[in-house]
């Protein structure tokens, strides 16, 4: 008898992690889950299984985890129902009415898309009470309020959080501004998406006749106005980070913080966390200092207007710092950084209908590296001062690849006949950096996506074990203080340091905290990242509703003994089921990823002109067939 973590698939059987660590997960067969559902804690019974997998029965229910059910209102004579939006759930969920809703005043009807709760009591019988009525199925936006509140994700905030950034959103006073370093004069600018709201950095950038180079980067000094255990700082805890989908933004902080008193915008003061870097000839800090700063952006930009004056090299402050960022990256690289060719979807909406109008591989322009390499480079700075310090801090680290996954990943690679030197034992950043560079550009985006699922995910950790990505010893976030709780937290942090309060009482309180913090910040950001994963799908497969019957050329990206994945250069994947392949009689071969037939042989990364077939809105999937005979 173990306890575990309980993950259930669309499939109906699932698999057990143990909280002891000390093996594989355990496998939960359909007629073993007696009721569990995916994402309960439980304890497991085990019995050895007929192959290497331990298999097993859950014995008991320990703890839902699942709080929030979406689903669809499904009425029967006598009994209502909810057919869960996630199938990991089960086909239907029985519906609870209370005593108002039995009475009609439920305000929810069959076909609507609702919320639902389990019983905290009685959970184990699997019925559910409604809580709310997102609407009808086929209402604008209801889908993407669905996910939303799937992943226990809110819109609105509650009063008492509002009021508290009303009061506390009011511009600085003449003390606090007298007691900061004013850097008003210097030329500060801000590069952002050109819709974007929460404008939480800004740069600035000198280069001196000897080569050198001072870059400041200016981060909002949100600490200021989100202080310790207050309304604000808890409900940022509690969602850990800002949420982006398309049409809509769930920030961590209220407007009044996040797009106002705390957002850079031009000609306005603003209070800051800056760090001001000398960097000589090479590229290297040679010199920091962090300072509590008073700054006013000079002028807002976005990534495409810095892109058009980077190419006619029409301002010195951008070619200087255009040439600083060539040479981080060359010192990135030399270390081991892993570049990912992985194209983001960016999804456009019609702004009247909110209808999906297209989407498109996501441009990533020099104007946009320029930013990431400043911030980067900010951000080791910060983590290496602080680890040196050995002070309480929230590091951002990912670990070395699991041995297992790289042996995995280094199988997938045969069908493209890659050449690599990577080790599964001793994997490094260079010999993934290597395989990458020499890919040819059809193949590259999906041998990236593979590579990057080889890789252990990045997370936050109160101690400083580096970044295997990035090549560093040392990283943090510091850079989103708006978006992110992590970054809140050592700023503040970073700021009692300045202002001579971290006594020895507050720094063993922090020991405790950062911990917390850290685990918090990871959980909500795994939670933000599938919900934003999950609308991006979903949009995907709308967009591709409006093709079927039309034709496009893909690569092949996975193989299995049902049919294979295409993937198309605007980032939708869809599957040609086994039927709709050329007719032939097939093997599949799951060592080598090759499905092969008397006329054809299908591999990895081929070419393959398909026609859209249909599209599977409740499981937002894409289905294609092949135009070949």
């Amino acid at each position: 008898m173990i306890e575990a973590d309980l993950h259930v698939n669309a499939r109906g059987f699932g698999f057990a992690t143990r909280l002891d660590k000390k093996g594989e997960d355990i496998f939960i067969g359909r007629d073993g889950l007696s009721g569990a559902i995916d994402g309960d804690r439980v304890i497991v019974s085990i019995r050895k299984g007929t192959g290497r997998r331990s298999e097993g029965v859950v014995a008991q229910i320990l703890e839902r985890r699942i709080k929030n059910v979406v689903g669809t209102v499904v009425q029967s004579k006598t009994t209502m129902f909810i057919i869960p939006d996630d199938e990991r759930l089960g086909q239907s969920l029985e519906v609870r009415l209370t005593k108002t809703q039995k009475g009609g005043g439920g305000g929810f009807r069959s076909g609507d898309k609702v919320v639902a709760r389990f019983d905290a009591e009685n959970y184990k019988d699997g019925r559910v009470y409604i809580t709310e009525t997102l609407g009808a199925d086929n209402k604008v936006g209801v889908d993407i309020l669905s996910i939303i509140r799937q992943h226990n994700l809110y819109e609105e905030f509650p009063n008492s959080v509002v009021a508290e950034a009303k009061r506390v959103a009011v511009p600085p006073t003449e003390s606090e501004v007298k007691r900061r370093v004013d850097l008003r004069e210097k030329h500060i600018i801000t590069i952002d998406p050109e819709d974007a709201k929460d404008l939480d950095d800004a740069i600035c950038l000198d280069k001196f006749a000897d080569g050198t180079y001072e870059l400041g980067v200016h981060i909002a000094d949100v600490a200021h106005y989100v202080t310790a255990d207050s309304e604000l700082d808890n409900e940022a805890y509690k969602r850990g980070t800002s949420v982006y989908f398309p049409d809509r933004v769930l920030p961590m902080l209220p407007r009044e913080l996040s797009n106002d008193i705390c957002s850079l915008h031009p000609n306005v003061d603003r209070l800051a966390l800056s760090v001001i870097m000398k960097i000589n000839q090479n590229g290297e800090v040679v010199e920091h200092k962090i300072v509590e700063s008073i700054i006013n952006v000079k002028t807002r930009y976005n990534y495409n207007q810095i892109q058009k004056i980077l190419d006619e090299r029409a301002d010195e402050l951008l070619n200087a710092a255009a040439e600083l960022t060539l040479k981080l990256e060359k010192i990135r690289r030399a270390r081991g950084e892993v570049v990912f060719d992985v194209p983001e979807p960016k999804i456009i909406l019609d702004e009247k209908t909110g209808k999906i109008k297209d989407v498109i591989a996501y441009p990533h322009l020099l104007s946009h590296r320029i930013i990431e390499s400043f911030m980067v480079l900010c951000n080791e700075t910060v983590a290496k001062n602080y680890c040196e310090l050995a002070l309480p801090f929230v590091y951002r680290i990912h670990e070395k690849p699991d041995p297992m996954k790289v042996n995995r990943f280094i199988e997938t690679l045969k069908p493209f006949n890659v050449e690599h030197k990577i080790n599964p034992e001793y994997a490094t950043g260079h010999a993934y950096s290597n395989m990458l560079a020499n890919l040819a550009s059809e193949i590259k985006p999906i041998v990236s996506s593979l590579a990057l699922r080889s890789m252990q995910k990045a997370k936050y950790l109160e101690t400083c074990v580096g970044h295997f990505g990035l090549g560093a010893k040392f990283y943090c976030h510091f850079t989103s203080p708006i978006r992110r709780y992590p970054d809140l937290v050592i700023h503040r942090i970073i700021k009692y340091g300045l202002n001579g309060k971290l006594s020895g009482s507050k720094v063993n309180e922090l020991k405790a905290f950062v911990v917390d913090a850290a685990e918090q910040s990871s959980k909500t950001e795994l939670a933000a990242t599938e919900a934003e994963r999950e609308v991006d799908n979903l949009k995907r497969a709308e967009f591709m509703q409006d093709k079927i019957g039309e034709s496009f050329t893909g690569t092949i990206s996975g193989i299995k003994d049902f049919g294979v994945f295409v993937y198309l250069p605007n980032t939708v994947e869809g599957l040609i089921k086994i039927e709709n392949m050329p007719p032939d009689h097939y093997t599949y071969h799951d060592k080598h990823q090759t499905l092969v037939g008397r006329k054809r042989t299908f591999k990895m990364g081929d070419k393959i002109d398909i026609i859209v077939a249909g599209v599977n809105m409740p499981r937002r999937q894409v289905e294609f067939a092949s135009r070949q005979g």
